[in-house]
């Protein structure tokens, strides 16, 4: 690859002062002598030494092309300012959506070793919005699967109902909870889906758990 096809220049317009480059060369060109024979009785050590300051000079004027040469290449590329361009990189931000089940029946006001498993589970939902982006999508799921708790929610939102999820009469079971949370995960456009579910996992809310329909598109948690 070419020096020219991997770099660019502030002012490229500067590049055409390459061609002063012909100067010296030229200018080497003319400078060149022909020698004069010289005729003695014993020419051999002449033609010795007439050999050797043929070498000397050649080299002496080969190096002093090539430093006019250099002098002027340095000269243009300073005034044009080249440059590497940096590789364009796509940022593509995916969005993730997160579905998070707290199990707020009854049984979730038993103390645990930090307040009660309600309180716990709410830390912990916590916890799992934290670990996400503030740009992702949440929703909150309780027991009683209303109307509010279908849609999609910022982490601020997300934050402010989870305060709000209180204890309620109504019991789930995991086969019902994960189909819940599957049908709403694949109602959205998204290739990162998550969904988490939170409980004491009573024997009564693992009714049915023969029959899970487990999709494999969502990462379950």
């Amino acid at each position: 690859m070419r020096i020219f096809d991997i770099m660019n220049f502030v002012y490229p317009s500067f590049l055409f002062a390459l061609s002063a480059i012909a100067i010296p060369i030229i200018i080497h060109l003319i400078q060149l002598r022909k020698y004069k024979r010289l005729y003695f009785s014993n020419v051999k050590f002449l033609q010795n030494i007439e050999q050797e300051q043929r070498k000397s000079n050649k080299l002496k004027n080969l190096l002093i092309l090539l430093a006019r040469i250099l002098t002027i290449l340095f000269l243009v590329l300073a005034f044009a300012q080249p440059y590497i361009p940096q590789k364009q990189v796509i940022n593509v931000t995916v969005k993730k959506y997160v579905s998070v089940y707290i199990d707020n029946s009854f049984s979730m006001e038993r103390q645990g070793q930090e307040g009660s498993l309600l309180d716990e589970a709410k830390r912990k939902a916590k916890e799992i919005a934290n670990a996400f982006q503030a740009d992702d999508k949440f929703q909150l799921i309780g027991n009683e699967l209303n109307g509010n708790q279908m849609r999609w929610l910022s982490k601020d939102d997300f934050l402010d109902a989870l305060s709000e999820l209180k204890i309620r009469p109504e019991n789930k079971t995991l086969p019902k909870i994960i189909e819940s949370q599957s049908t709403l995960l694949n109602e959205v456009n998204a290739d990162s889906k998550y969904a988490f579910i939170i409980s004491d996992f009573q024997n009564s809310f693992y009714k049915g758990k023969n029959n899970l329909n487990v999709d494999s598109n969502i990462m379950w948690n």
